[in-house]
């Protein structure tokens, strides 16, 4: 079975922008769920766990057409999920080459890189995620995607995931995302996401 990733910080980590209850919530009565029912459903299907979950959505054509929405969908929602939580930090971070330089090229600085960020994940309608990803080219695409939907699905890898979701920030900001927004997108932690980006770059190189 596909097991859950531990947090590489505390609940209380980002007392100043989310609560412990906000992140514990998240984390526990949310991710956690879409673990095991994507574990459940795969299950029941006979499936051998022998790939990584972002594999699924290239092999869904295995599976029964009845059952297929309902893995894309618990699929999102653990990779979505397990993104988010990797793309924060409560410790400040500079960004690193090469994604400094990239970003920089694309949107003009950092600051203009998180003002369209901000932007984009504010104006989404409903549930879903703005993600950061790379295209066959290697170019970053800045992409909303509503509910559980992944930039996989459209041949693109994601190098980073907000969750603007309403149980990521409700019981504390109620309906005020964008407060939400302005106080979590200090936190985004490019050392991962710059990881990321090195690792689609060598990948496409070999390819």
């Amino acid at each position: 079975m596909y097991q859950p990733i531990q947090l590489s910080y505390d609940f209380s980590s980002f007392t100043s922008a989310l609560s412990e209850r906000t992140l514990k919530n998240h984390y526990e009565g949310h991710y956690l769920r879409y673990v095991n029912q994507l574990n459940q459903l795969l299950i029941s299907q006979n499936f051998s766990f022998n790939y990584e979950p972002s594999l699924l959505y290239r092999n869904i054509d295995a599976f029964p057409i009845a059952i297929r929405d309902g893995i894309l969908f618990q699929t999102g929602g653990v990779l979505n999920h397990e993104l988010y939580f990797q793309s924060i930090t409560p410790t400040k971070i500079e960004v690193p080459e090469p994604l400094k330089s990239k970003l920089t090229e694309k949107y003009g600085g950092i600051g203009e890189f998180e003002d369209r960020l901000f932007s984009l994940a504010a104006e989404l309608p409903g549930s879903g995620y703005t993600f950061l990803a790379v295209n066959n080219n290697n170019d970053l695409i800045l992409l909303n995607l509503a509910n559980q939907d992944s930039p996989y699905m459209y041949g693109m890898i994601p190098i980073l995931a907000f969750d603007v979701w309403e149980h990521s920030y409700y019981l504390d900001y109620l309906n005020h995302r964008a407060g939400y927004l302005e106080k979590m997108i200090p936190f985004l932690n490019y050392q991962h996401m710059n990881r990321l980006y090195e690792q689609v770059l060598k990948k496409h190189k070999t390819i």
